[in-house]
């Protein structure tokens, strides 16, 4: 068995004290000499610890200030559908969205190809932001056949979760999909919804998703910030 070194007891000492709440969001963690102290270790031990924190993105770095403690992050995970909303409340937060853009349009070669349908079939188009803390967190795009969905761009979509609207409106649930995970770099568009700067990271999540019977689909892709989610392969 590989040994612990020093580094990685410290980063899990103080992770963990971000678990369990006695480190909060947006707390001014104790300097590099506090945590020498504490540790009983030299300054080159606790910065390696503080800089895995950082990548990980536990923790975030003030210049001329110190290390706070980041926000909680939101996990996503690539084989599990289930609604954002739900995870958010989970974590004893609230969530709101606001509609940027919404039409029906006909499909194109690219549309095509993501969704299986033939060349002009009418597609439903509409594209939220997700707010968390006052934050926009994402940018969620999503197709549907307009057929299948007759007046869903006349539902509340900013004060519902879409898998809740499927549901309750059309008795459609969404259980499996393909989906994947890219790193980008923000368009201009994406700069303005999101309050980051162009060309800066972000993670694009795209894919399609299915009911059971495969009988319903829908095509999404959500950019979202970095620093508030996690990612993972499956659901623990």
């Amino acid at each position: 068995m590989k040994a612990i070194t020093r580094d990685i007891y410290i980063a899990d000492e103080i992770r963990y004290k971000i678990e369990i709440g006695e480190f909060k969001p947006h707390d001014k963690l104790p300097s590099e000499r506090q945590f020498c102290e504490i540790f009983n270790c030299q300054r080159a031990t606790v910065r390696l610890a503080l800089e895995s924190l950082l990548d990980e993105g536990w923790i975030y770095c003030v210049e001329r200030s110190g290390y706070y403690v980041s926000q909680p992050r939101i996990m996503e995970t690539l084989n599990v559908v289930s609604s954002m909303s739900g995870r958010i409340e989970n974590m004893g937060k609230e969530m709101h969205r606001k509609v940027v853009f919404l039409r029906v349009l006909e499909s194109n070669k690219k549309l095509i190809k993501k969704m299986g349908v033939a060349l002009g079939t009418k597609l439903i188009e509409f594209e939220r932001v997700r707010y968390l803390d006052e934050e926009a967190i994402s940018l969620e795009t999503a197709y549907f056949e307009a057929e299948q969905f007759p007046g869903l761009l006349d539902k509340d979509l900013e004060n519902n979760s879409l898998f809740s609207i499927l549901e309750k409106y059309y008795d459609v649930k969404f259980t499996h999909g393909e989906q994947e995970i890219l790193i980008v770099n923000a368009n201009p568009t994406e700069s303005k919804y999101l309050g980051v700067e162009e060309n800066s990271p972000l993670v694009l999540r795209r894919g399609i998703l299915y009911t059971e019977d495969n009988q319903y689909k829908s095509y999404h892709e959500s950019v979202m910030r970095m620093n508030r989610f996690i990612y993972a392969d499956e659901e623990n």
